[in-house]
């Protein structure tokens, strides 16, 4: 069952596979031994594919009535994300507080950053990967999630999980097309539950602890 849910997870939503966490437990990177410069690098990644999925709910949820849903593909975003999307659709669900947002078709996305090589990284947010992989965004823009990403592309696959602890701000920038999470924390684990935090500033900064 485990080597069925990790390649359903690269090709879509690891229908009743339920197992993320004990995925990243037992094949997630290893924190302990990456650099500082690797740890920032995977954090960068990780709070980027999360912008992109807000702002894609964010407007798949744009005018919603409360109790209705949608489902919308991930656009390409210009201007501050270094991500290209090559696939990925959403669902969100407007409440009366919030819109929760799941992936029907995971992210996948390639990027720049030094760590992945161009290769391809999937983000899940479903709770059909594990029950409680979820994004919600409050009526102030407020953003908390759990997920998993992973480049598919290696032969020997990399995973990580990222959770937030403290929701994180999602704001736009209409002038400078520039999306960005600011002003909360999150924490990105790995095998063995290693793990580091990742936090965002008031400017969307990233920074890392150990």
């Amino acid at each position: 069952m485990k080597k069925l849910c990790l390649a359903a997870l690269v090709a879509t939503t690891l229908l009743g596979c339920n197992a993320g966490d004990d995925i990243v437990e037992h094949g997630g990177i290893d924190v302990d031994n990456l650099s500082q410069t690797d740890i920032q690098n995977y954090a960068n990644i990780t709070a980027d594919a999360l912008t992109v999925v807000a702002k894609a709910a964010k407007d798949c949820a744009e005018n919603l009535p409360v109790g209705n849903s949608n489902e919308c593909y991930i656009p390409e975003i210009q201007g501050n994300i270094d991500i290209a999307v090559a696939q990925g659709r959403i669902k969100v669900e407007k409440q009366t507080d919030r819109v929760v947002i799941h992936t029907i078709e995971a992210i996948q996305f390639t990027t720049h950053n030094a760590i992945t090589n161009g290769e391809i990284i999937s983000l899940s947010l479903n709770d059909k990967t594990d029950n409680d992989y979820i994004m919600t965004m409050n009526n102030s823009n407020q953003v908390t999630f759990k997920g998993v990403l992973v480049n598919t592309a290696e032969n020997d696959a990399k995973y990580w999980s990222t959770e937030s602890l403290s929701p994180l701000t999602y704001q736009y920038n209409i002038k400078e097309v520039h999306p960005y999470i600011t002003n909360g924390s999150a924490i990105i684990s790995g095998k063995d539950k290693q793990h580091f935090t990742w936090s965002a500033n008031e400017n969307g900064d990233i920074s890392v602890t150990r």
